[in-house]
């Protein structure tokens, strides 16, 4: 039985269990059905493609089944590796034993230790000066604590990983606070930069469907994950009697984090519902971007081999990127 970074193209054909991400179903030049199977495993992601496809195989292969390939043939397609599939059969969750496997063994891991950076993410919001800041941060991430440290940061664009969503958010957190004593000079709140690399996604939480990331929930697909943390923002305030200061007037220091979260895509073109006007705010949406692309670029040049190029990566403006460095 292979795991998926096991498999190259000098083994024709293997074995192998694994979890299905995704599904679709395509159709071919002579109009016949085909799926195309987003497959995964603890060590990876690889594609296949079933060619003869049944109303039972649509049925069977659905998102989050356990499904064991028997003889997948292994192919090259564009540099990439992809699997020409057939036999399979489903494997329930109680008979993933059977197979020295457990259900934890399909999930990519964001390569962190969560535990111990949720444990010095809490110690830096604790100490921050800006007690708005500090304490609607604090009351966010703890009321979706579970989801904020498991979820996915996207289901396909960037940390598409079991606590993707944690490992994102508090690398833009360690990212800012590496690069104040270069900016020591600038006017910079760098509390609200903290507080807001932790907020921007935390959306997420209710957009994505749950911790496999294979879908989108309703309040995702027709609102988005911008306006749902944004939302969420102003409830805890309510919550924690922080919306109004104490002349009556709405926070100030509130409206700046909803500012960080809404205008967290740089452009309205990009879906923010506003551009960023604060320097913190510019800042988050580069470094978002940033790590988006650092993420998506690296997993894609993990696909290839050596001195060859990814496909086309849609989310960085098409480009093919080269691998030089093994």
């Amino acid at each position: 039985m292979k795991k998926i970074n096991e498999l190259n193209n000098s083994i024709p054909a293997a074995d192998l269990v694994v979890r299905l991400e995704k599904i679709i179903v395509s159709t071919a030049t002579n109009g016949s059905s085909y799926l195309i199977l987003n497959l995964s495993d603890k060590t990876g992601r690889i594609e296949a493609r079933k060619w003869t496809v049944t109303e039972e195989d649509k049925q069977l292969l659905q998102p989050n089944a356990f499904v064991l390939f028997k003889n997948a043939a292994i192919n090259e397609f564009r540099g990439v590796l992809q699997l020409k599939v057939n036999d399979y059969t489903i494997v329930s969750e109680t008979e993933l034993a059977s197979y020295g496997l457990k259900s934890s063994d399909f999930f990519i891991e964001a390569p962190i230790n969560i535990e111990k950076n949720y444990a010095e993410l809490m110690t830096i919001l604790e100490g921050l000066t800006n007690e708005t800041y500090s304490k609607l941060t604090i009351g966010l991430i703890k009321k979706y604590e579970q989801e904020f440290l498991t979820y996915p940061a996207a289901m396909t664009i960037h940390h598409n990983v079991k606590g993707g969503l944690f490992w994102h958010s508090f690398t833009l957190v360690k990212n800012a606070m590496a690069l104040r004593p270069s900016y020591s000079y600038a006017s910079i709140d760098w509390e609200l930069l903290i507080c807001g690399a932790i907020l921007h996604d935390i959306g997420k939480v209710i957009e994505i469907v749950d911790l496999t990331g294979t879908d989108y929930s309703l309040q995702g697909k027709v609102i988005g994950h911008i306006s749902i943390g944004n939302t969420e923002l102003n409830k805890i305030a309510e919550e924690l009697n922080l919306y109004k200061d104490e002349n009556g007037n709405i926070n100030e220091s509130l409206t700046l984090l909803q500012h960080m979260i809404i205008a967290s895509h740089g452009k309205k073109e990009y879906g923010s519902p506003t551009e960023p006007v604060i320097i913190e705010a510019i800042m988050l949406s580069m470094f978002d971007d940033l790590d988006a692309k650092v993420f998506k670029i690296n997993d894609e040049l993990n696909k290839v081999e050596h001195k060859t190029w990814t496909p086309r990566i849609i989310s960085v403006d098409g480009k093919m990127f080269y691998k030089h460095k093994k």
